[in-house]
């Protein structure tokens, strides 16, 4: 895993308590402060609160509607329009296409923590770059 020398904030929308856990604790050893939100509604209010790095979110969360207007409105917010948005699901990307290709990443569950990681700074080095 990469630790990083400079601190980066990430919000963490995500319903299963164990996978919260896990990704919250991977996110922090890789030099992310997460921020756990509550519910789709909070974790939106954070990012537009404060300027975060990284949304991460589980696209099962609630209705596919909802979070594709939930995307939408992250990635038109001035505050967070290059933040990447991190998608995980136990669909595959084919099931979720719609929303898949609002996103700079999709992750299917089971997913391994290398590829968690190096989707993370993967989209953060691209977004830095203009990419």
């Amino acid at each position: 895993m990469q630790a990083n020398l400079f601190k980066r904030s990430a919000v963490l929308i995500e319903k299963n308590s164990l996978h919260c856990k896990l990704y919250e604790d991977v996110l922090s050893a890789n030099g992310f402060d997460v921020y756990v939100a509550k519910s789709v509604m909070d974790g939106l209010i954070k990012v537009k609160e404060t300027k975060q790095d990284l949304t991460v979110i589980n696209t099962e969360i609630a209705e596919e509607s909802f979070i594709e207007k939930l995307i939408s409105k992250m990635k038109t917010e001035q505050a967070s329009n290059l933040m990447p948005i991190i998608g995980l699901s136990a669909y595959t990307s084919e099931c979720k296409k719609n929303i898949a290709q609002m996103l700079d990443a999709f992750l299917t569950k089971p997913l391994s923590i290398d590829r968690f990681v190096e989707s993370v700074f993967t989209c953060i080095e691209n977004k830095v770059n203009g990419c």
